[in-house]
């Protein structure tokens, strides 16, 4: 044995007592696969060795998931296949932890890998682990997370460092669509990985493939990968792959939901402001809710990025924020403001360029609503003009006129732009609407900064928030 990982094991060994060996054993197995699945928990029994209880046991707090792992100090393949035959159910891992002898005799080799195979178990050592480990590449760790789940068969130190080879050239043709190398690396995986995750790694490679503009009937796999991108698919892809191509990230989004975006978490890395610019049109919103206001103005600008926050979409700038969801139910609870003077209104309205349908009024002792008819603009009635001359008007509310006949409401008292009943809206308006009225962009003597909302806009900048 050679390597990082079995060095770890040897020096396991050199402890004065069992119980320090067997506990140093277990760690260092235990950090090894935790390397190749940061997703996994490991919990250590108090077994070692032992025929039928499990020496760690694999769990992923967010799935039914569970795998038992066995350590065996002896790597016969006779005593391997008996202690399998008990265990067979449990579809485990055996982790010989000394490889030495393990093929002299080739009948009880091939029989054992039969029997791995049949039980859809995965037996390995330390030298395979850091093959799949070692080269940590993107691809190389998906490949590596899915034998952890799913890996089955008998599987040395050659095989494994064939299937990572494979992976890294897999998938760096599937950028360039070249249908060979993919194919190998599909079928190197396929071998020692079950169903579900050999699914799992084709997925990736596919949504590579179309992303670069490849089609599903050409993509070089057997498999029937139906359907569009699952949030698991979606979650490696942002972790394995990066790049800034908006064309890429355009292929990928065309059927991703916010719902997915925001399943991804809070650390899915750059990948996912350029996957939600590209699809801004596309990822559907019931509203938002915009906190805080714009920092001083700076002369080198502030870019607004994208991520995940408080179960929503977020759009952090300088100073603000603004939480993006599917279900008004999901958005964060509002802070209560004022509202705004109805001069700044008129103002902000005229800014933006579009049509007041309906405004809501309070002043001292009425509260005043006024609702624009067919086509007209509330700014332009006589009676709202009026209210700019009384100091204790404020609005609360004002509807605007959005695409396709919709209606988005400001409610400037609780910083939230929602539309009627269950109306949804493309990122690409929401955003703009809902933080240029609920901050006030303007850019009037302000140095040029970038928030940019949609890629290929002017910048916007973002001042002095409407409420008060």
């Amino acid at each position: 044995m050679s390597g990082e990982f079995s060095a770890a094991l040897r020096h396991a060994l050199d402890f004065d007592t069992p119980d320090r060996r067997i506990d140093s054993l277990k760690t260092s197995v235990s950090n090894f696969l935790r390397s190749g699945d940061t997703s996994a928990r490991v919990r250590k029994t108090e077994y070692f060795n032992h025929t039928f209880a499990p020496d760690l046991v694999l769990t992923w707090p967010d799935e039914k998931r569970e795998r038992l792992v066995f350590l065996r100090t002896n790597p016969n393949p006779e005593w391997l296949a008996a202690d399998l035959k008990v265990i067979a159910s449990s579809h485990p891992i055996m982790l010989t932890l000394d490889d030495s002898g393990s093929e002299q005799d080739p009948t009880a080799h091939e029989l054992l890998v039969m029997a791995a195979k049949e039980a859809r178990a995965l037996i390995t050592d330390p030298d395979a682990i850091e093959e799949f480990v070692s080269p940590r590449v993107p691809i190389t760790s998906v490949l590596t997370n899915a034998v952890i789940r799913g890996g089955l068969g008998l599987v040395d130190e050659q095989a494994a460092r064939g299937a990572t080879e494979s992976a890294i050239a897999g998938f760096s043709a599937a950028e360039n669509l070249e249908a060979g190398p993919i194919r190998s690396a599909l079928l190197a995986a396929e071998g020692m990985l079950d169903d579900e995750q050999a699914n799992r790694f084709s997925r990736l490679y596919r949504a590579v493939w179309e992303g670069q503009g490849g089609t599903a009937e050409n993509f070089p796999s057997h498999r029937k990968l139906t359907g569009p991108l699952t949030g698991g698919d979606l979650s490696l892809l942002l972790a394995t792959l990066t790049t800034d191509d908006v064309h890429f990230w355009r292929r990928v989004g065309r059927s991703v939901r916010l719902e997915q975006v925001v399943a991804l978490g809070a650390e899915p890395g750059p990948n996912l402001g350029h996957l939600v610019e590209a699809n801004l049109d596309r990822l559907l919103a019931r509203g938002a809710r915009v906190f805080g206001q714009s920092g001083a103005p700076s002369s080198e600008g502030q870019r607004a990025d994208w991520g995940v926050e408080r179960g929503c979409l977020a759009l952090r700038g300088d100073g603000w924020i603004a939480y993006f969801a599917a279900r008004s139910n999901d958005l964060p609870s509002h802070e209560t403001r004022r509202g705004v003077s109805v001069s700044t209104l008129i103002e902000g309205i005229r800014q933006l360029g579009v049509r007041m349908t309906d405004v809501k009024v309070q002043q001292d002792n009425f509260a005043i609503s006024i609702q624009a008819v067919g086509d007209a603009d509330v700014v332009d009635s006589p009676d709202f003009g009026q209210l700019v001359e009384r100091g204790d008007s404020v609005a609360q509310a004002a509807a605007i006129a959005m695409s396709g006949g919709r209606n988005l409401i400001a409610d400037f008292v609780t910083g939230t732009a929602m539309g009627h009943t269950n109306a949804s809206f493309p990122l690409d308006e929401l955003a703009q609407a809902a933080v240029r009225l609920l901050l006030e962009l303007s850019h009037r003597n302000v140095p040029d900064s970038d928030v940019r909302l949609v890629p290929g806009r002017d910048p916007v900048v973002i001042q002095e928030p409407l409420w008060e």
